[in-house]
């Protein structure tokens, strides 16, 4: 699958008929963060300096991100793994090994269609909330390769390291997760990502995916899978990827771990015969995504969205059939006729099976940047040229 063949940008059947000819859209504007203290120009160069880069909010309404542009969260080193040199290092298991490149692609291979997030996305300070996307990853699964080394042996946790290793200056990146979190998850050592090999930015020659948990796991670069008795205590889980929540009265520190649920609108396009039409997505959570509902008046109140299930959208499209969605984002959309001109403060909550609503604020239990899971509201500044006919 190639940048030109993802899905359309509203992913409905009848969203092309509903969008007005001209294209015309509405600029989001983040409520808090960078992005209102610099300008959204300047805080992308900022977020750039830290090696974030985003993907451009449209892109957050389709099934499938666009390689192009797909968004990044790395330490500035992209390392140049030569092919014939690459080995990927298996230990810790009942029977180590070593897989030159040739063999690791050799294997049978599993698809994923999911979510990947930075465990900061949309925080009070990033604000814009263009840290995710969703690609469709192939490669074997993380069991099929202890299964190929005999099983886990006395392993009963993970560290997977990358090779972008500045010598003195940075080891390469390190995350560890425990056994049953990465079967839980299906894990795979993704080699594709959207149909092809994957490039040097995004993890050549491999990389982990972890469904349902926040990318600081999805190691890129994969040299060196290291079976543990104990959790991987190396600075990222301990330290760096980590919130504080209030038990008992205290204060402890919790790593980030699973996406909590969540919703974005992204887009707002004019709507045919007036109006306009706001697309987002939502995902996340334990149980999937059964409805999201939109407010334009800052939660005054909410009203239901168009919801397109993932699952849906894989009996639909030939080219999702193959791959296991969970954790992969559903998108919809919200046709809205504003009652004037003005500007307008919008959002989505996402519910999921079971009656849980996304959260309007943050958990006040819970200090840290990660897992934000409140609702990302937007300014939108609405012309007079595009109200309802007749208003």
């Amino acid at each position: 699958m190639t940048d030109g063949d993802t899905l359309g940008v509203h992913d409905f059947p009848e969203a092309t008929e509903a969008l007005a000819p001209e294209g015309a859209s509405l600029e989001l504007r983040p409520v808090d963060g960078m992005p209102t203290w610099f300008g959204r120009r300047l805080a992308r160069a900022l977020l750039r300096l830290v090696s974030m880069e985003e993907n451009k909010p449209a892109q957050l309404s389709q099934v499938v991100t666009p390689t192009a542009g797909y968004f990044r969260r790395d330490r500035h080193v992209h390392p140049a793994v030569d092919p014939e040199t690459y080995r990927l290092q298996i230990t810790g298991v009942a029977a180590p090994r070593v897989l030159t490149l040739p063999e690791l692609l050799a294997l049978p291979r599993e698809t994923r269609v999911c979510v990947q997030e930075c465990a900061g996305n949309g925080n009070h300070l990033q604000g814009s909330a263009g840290l995710c996307g969703q690609a469709v990853w192939e490669g074997p699964s993380f069991a099929s390769l202890l299964e190929l080394c005999g099983g886990p042996g006395p392993a009963t946790h993970f560290a997977c390291h990358g090779l972008d290793d500045l010598g003195l200056l940075k080891r390469g990146y390190h995350y560890g997760l425990s056994l049953d979190e990465l079967t839980r998850a299906r894990a795979i050592v993704a080699v594709t990502m959207n149909g092809e090999p994957l490039s040097r930015r995004h993890g050549f020659p491999s990389r982990l995916i972890v469904p349902r948990i926040y990318s600081m796991s999805h190691v890129k670069w994969l040299g060196h899978i290291e079976g543990k008795t104990s959790p991987h205590m190396g600075i990222h889980n301990r330290f760096v990827f980590t919130n504080k929540e209030r038990r008992g009265g205290k204060w402890v520190r919790v790593q980030a771990r699973w996406i909590g649920l969540k919703s974005i609108i992204s887009d707002c396009r004019a709507a045919r015969g007036g109006g306009w039409l706001l697309l987002g997505a939502a995902w996340g959570g334990e149980r999937p995504v059964a409805a999201v509902e939109v407010s334009t008046d800052g939660g005054l109140s909410w009203q239901p969205a168009r919801l397109q299930p993932i699952r849906e959208q894989v009996a639909r499209d030939a080219r999702l059939a193959s791959g296991e969605v969970d954790g992969a984002w559903s998108v919809f959309q919200f046709h809205w006729q504003p009652p004037g001109p003005g500007t307008y403060k919008i959002g989505a909550r996402a519910i999921d099976e079971d009656g849980n609503v996304q959260a309007l604020d943050n958990d006040p239990d819970v200090h840290g940047h990660f897992n934000q899971t409140r609702v990302k509201w937007r300014m939108v500044a609405v012309p007079e040229n595009r109200l309802p006919a007749g208003a």
